[in-house]
């Protein structure tokens, strides 16, 4: 596995999960038609009883996480305009999610958890790695500085 910084691999993720989704969309059966003469249930993918303008607005949770994706760097924090992104897009994501929640708004539940992971990811400080190079004549166990004894006099 690569080394991404934790915040790139929550968007990637969440990215993944998306496009899942949306292709889940071509075969999962959402639409159950009831003939109410016979009381036969017959189920339909979305695209299958023509609903292709609820398929294509189910593209936006994949274009608002792939845009936090590029916009986010893969080996450090982002910067301010990318902390934004990342808030934006988990709020629409999440009001997709609700207002598509009987339809198909839950197939994206998982999108918006790894986005809210990211979000909050991205408020958290972090310390700064720092690699002190010391040579080996500095330390005097040679595996680096510990704990330094004391004079109990």
């Amino acid at each position: 596995m690569p080394r991404w910084d934790r915040i790139y691999f929550f968007v990637f993720t969440a990215t993944a999960f998306a496009v899942a989704s949306f292709l889940s969309l071509l075969v999962l059966p959402l639409v159950e038609i009831t003939n109410s003469e016979t009381g036969e249930i017959v189920t339909k993918t979305i695209f299958e009883d023509g609903q292709t303008n609820i398929f294509w607005i189910s593209i936006l949770p994949v274009a608002l996480s792939g845009t936090a994706l590029f916009v986010i760097p893969k080996d450090g924090n982002p910067d301010k305009a990318g902390k934004i992104n990342i808030w934006v897009s988990t709020f629409l994501i999440y009001v997709f999610v609700v207002l598509f929640i009987f339809i198909n708004g839950i197939l994206f539940f998982p999108t918006a958890i790894l986005m809210t992971a990211a979000a909050v990811g991205s408020q958290v400080r972090r310390r700064e790695r720092k690699i002190f190079a010391k040579s080996p004549e500095e330390s005097k166990s040679g595996r680096g500085g510990g704990k330094r004894n004391r004079n109990k006099g």
